[in-house]
Order: structure tokens, then C-alpha cells, then sequence
């Protein structure tokens, strides 16, 4: 240890550490865990793509080893965890091959012995939260995400949360609103207050008043006791309206009226009753087409539209896929009891990309539930035609005239592009090689193109 600065906390980082000398994997393994790290170890090639389906931050593999080397690992660790921090180990033989490799995405090598405590510093630096993005750390905790289209749309979150004003998050079902919405709370000064939520679409029109505002004893036939509304339950903490598009139109009055002046009335009460709510509000639809069609009240959408998040559909955070269905597919088989561990192989990786997602994550989660249901325990690399079984009407791809020429009016060149290489690889069922000779480009050109979308 170097003069008195303070060992590295590494805490919460997980950590993956490929090498065939279970000296060097015990001694760096006690290192880095008394220090924090969550600490996994492999000693082949396929022990350590095995180990991937626990989402390291960081793979530190040695560049020799028995079945190949340890840039062997290194295109499935970017495909599976976009993202993510890849060091070399090497020999003093080796340092030639391991500058070399920097060129490919690995971010450092060390050679050997490698010093613990350098090892730490470096991975402070790279990989734990004071490392990685504000963003990303702030709300990892709620969502994953590594597409920069999804980072792009959560960039104003966090100041969004520092804020008391209304926020309005608007996305497709299944996209993660109601997480969106409860990572506001939990980042906001009202994170000690309570976090309610409600789904305007779930409440009979006849028991919305009920439910919002309350109602005291004997106010209606059955109203054997007070009942606290859902606006006096999330007093000094956040109010979830999800589905706010599907509010009633004579009750948006309602809700406006209690939105600016701050209190509530109980069914069968006397007085009003003061609320100090956030309101976070959410909907698939888009309200601007709403308010034009006479659906949802204007003065009520530019309440409710003060700050706003807009989440982009699954199909358009494609990098995120993969991680997603393997993190899904890891809880599964985990609250099964089950410890199996599985990865996806690159074609079904290709496969999970080209679907279409209509119910966004939440359609990914319940078709990895599926999965986990069915995968055989001696399985640990998941093929497309496997995968295929258990995808939302038999693939979930964009339905594509078999020639795969026909493109419907009004799309861009890239939307164009991107129809062309689905039919391609429909066709040849998902196989890459195949789908590339008949587009005309090649494999790595096909490969760039699918890790772009």
C-alpha cells in the first residue's frame, strides 16, 4: 500500500475474474472482497461465458489460458454487457499482444504478479459509481439500461426528482413508467414519504371519487367506515397517477381543482382537507392527440406537463435486449431454485434483437419467465431455434413478405435498411453468415448494423 491513502471501496461492484491458476483466483478473489467487490471465478473459456449470465461490471481475464485466450471472452462480454470494463492479465512475454488488444475494446492490461491494491485503485477509477456516469449510478438501481437512446431519455431525471413540480412520463406499455416514476420518489426530498400508486384505467368510473379523495362513515350505502383517499395517503410523499389518459372526462375537473388548490374533500365531508402531493402522472397515449380530440381536458394537460420524460419502445433500445433477457432469465430460473446458469448463443443474441417487443420489457420478461420454465438443466448455451419456441407469436419478429423488397410508404432509409436485414435474416433462419451473402455485405458489416440499432 502506497503511503497513507485510504484502500479502495469497492463496493457493490461485481466482478469477474477468468485465469487457470487457482492460486491467482484464490488470492485475488480474498483481496477484492475484503474491499467490497462481489467476486465470481472461472478457470476455462467456458466456465467464464457461463459466468456472464451474472452481469459482471468487470472481467479481468489472464491472455493465456489452457482452452484459448482471454480475448476469447472478450465479443461475448460486449455483446451481452455494452458497456462494460474488460482488463487483460499478462505475462511479461505477452506485453506486445496485450497493447495490441487495447485496439479491440479491452480498456487496460496488468501484468503479473498483478498487485492487489493497484488492481483496486484502477477499478475505483473505471468501474464503481464514482466512476461510471452520475445517471447511470443514480438510477441503476430502479433500471437498466446502456442504449444511449435510453440514456438520452432519462438524462433530466434526476433534476427532474430535485424539483416539487408535476412530471409527466409517456411511453408505450411495458416500457417502465411506473419505475421511471417511483426512481423520481425515491431521488426526490420526499423520499421518506410514501410512494402511492394508482391505475386510473383499473377504477370502476363509480369508485374513482372513492378511491382519490376518500369518503367518511355513512357516506353512501356500504360505507361501514372512513375511508382516507389515496391523495390524504400520499401526503408528504408522491402520488402515481398511471394511465392518466384513461381518466374520465368529467372527473378531470375534479382532479384539476384539487391539483391547484391543494385540497380534497371526502365523500360526505364537510370540510376540505389540505394534501401536500407530488404528482407524477403517466400514459401510453399521447396526450397532445387527446386534448385535440376533445379526449382530455387542455387545462389540465398543461398541469400535468410540466416536466416530461418520454421513454423510448424496447424495439428502439436494442443494445439493452440481450442484458435484459438474461437478467430476466437469471431471476427466473433463481426464484425457481433452480442454479443453473445459461447465456445466450450469438444467433438467438440476434434473434432477441430482431423482435419486434410490442409489449416492450414487460412482453421480454414474462417470455424469459416462459423460457425458464422449459430450458433443460443440462443447457447452458441457448440456441435461436430453441429460443424461438417460447418468443411471442413464434419469433415476435416483424411480420416481412417473404421476398423481404416490399416497404411500406413513408419510412426513412435507415427504417428501410433496417426491414431489409430482418427479412434477410428471417429467411435464413437467424443463421448471420447466410443473411449477409444475401444482402450483399459482410458478415461484420451485418454484425456493426444489428449492435447499431
Amino acid at each position: 500500500m502506497k503511503g497513507n491513502n485510504p484502500l479502495p471501496d469497492l463496493s457493490g461492484l461485481r466482478l469477474l475474474i477468468l485465469d487457470d491458476d487457482q492460486a491467482i483466483l484464490r488470492s485475488l478473489g480474498r483481496a477484492l472482497r475484503g474491499l467490497g467487490a462481489e467476486v465470481t471465478t472461472a478457470a476455462s473459456l467456458r466456465e467464464a461465458r457461463l459466468r456472464l449470465a451474472d452481469n459482471p461490471d468487470v472481467v479481468l481475464a489472464d491472455l493465456k489460458l489452457r482452452d484459448g485466450t482471454g480475448l476469447d471472452l472478450l465479443p461475448r462480454y460486449q455483446e451481452l454487457h455494452p458497456g462494460g470494463t474488460f482488463y487483460l492479465i499478462t505475462g511479461h512475454g505477452s506485453v506486445d499482444n496485450a497493447v495490441k488488444a487495447l485496439r479491440h475494446g479491452v480498456l487496460d492490461y496488468l501484468q503479473k504478479p498483478v498487485d492487489p491494491i493497484d488492481l483496486a485503485r484502477r477499478l475505483q477509477r473505471d468501474a464503481t459509481p464514482a466512476g461510471r456516469s452520475v445517471l447511470e449510478t443514480r438510477l441503476s438501481r430502479y433500471l437498466f439500461f446502456r442504449d444511449p437512446v435510453m440514456t438520452e431519455a432519462l438524462a433530466d431525471v434526476p433534476r427532474f426528482a430535485a424539483l416539487d413540480e408535476p412530471v409527466l412520463i409517456q411511453g408505450e406499455t411495458g416500457t417502465g413508467k411506473e419505475l421511471v416514476a417511483m426512481a423520481v420518489h425515491q431521488l426526490s426530498p420526499r423520499a421518506d414519504g410514501p410512494f402511492i400508486a394508482v391505475n386510473c384505467g383499473a377504477i370502476p368510473e363509480t369508485m374513482l371519487e372513492s378511491e382519490l379523495f376518500g369518503h367518511e362513515r355513512g357516506a353512501f350505502t356500504g360505507a361501514a367506515s372512513l375511508h382516507r383517499g389515496r391523495f390524504e395517503q400520499a401526503s408528504g410523499g408522491t402520488l402515481f397517477l398511471d394511465e392518466i389518459g384513461e381518466m374520465p372526462l368529467q372527473f378531470q375537473v375534479r382532479l384539476l381543482r384539487v391539483l391547484e388548490e391543494g385540497t380534497i374533500q371526502r365523500i360526505g365531508g364537510e370540510r376540505p382537507i389540505g394534501v401536500d402531493v407530488r404528482i407524477v402522472a403517466a400514459t401510453h397515449r399521447d396526450l397532445h392527440e387527446e386534448v385535440e380530440a376533445g379526449l382530455f381536458r387542455r387545462d389540465l394537460f398543461y398541469r400535468l406537463d410540466v416536466l416530461q420524460v418520454r421513454l423510448p419502445p424496447l424495439r428502439k433500445r436494442r443494445q439493452d435486449i440481450v442484458p435484459l433477457a438474461c437478467h430476466f432469465l437469471l431471476r427466473a430460473l433463481e426464484e425457481m431454485g433452480r442454479e443453473q446458469r445459461c447465456v445466450f448463443s450469438p444467433d438467438a443474441g440476434e434473434l432477441l434483437r430482431s423482435c419486434s417487443w410490442q409489449g416492450n420489457v414487460r412482453e421480454l420478461r414474462n417470455a424469459m419467465t416462459r423460457l425458464a420454465v422449459h430450458v433443460p438443466d443440462a443447457m447452458q448455451e441457448i440456441p435461436a431455434e430453441f429460443l424461438q419456441r417460447f418468443l411471442p407469436r413464434g419469433g415476435g419478429g416483424k411480420q416481412l413478405p417473404e421476398n423481404g423488397t416490399w416497404i411500406p410508404a413513408g419510412v426513412t432509409l435507415a427504417e428501410a435498411e433496417q426491414i431489409l436485414i430482418d427479412a434477410a435474416l428471417q429467411r435464413t433462419g437467424f443463421n448471420r453468415r447466410a443473411a449477409a451473402r444475401q444482402l450483399g455485405i459482410g458478415e461484420r458489416t451485418l454484425r456493426r448494423k444489428l449492435n447499431e440499432r
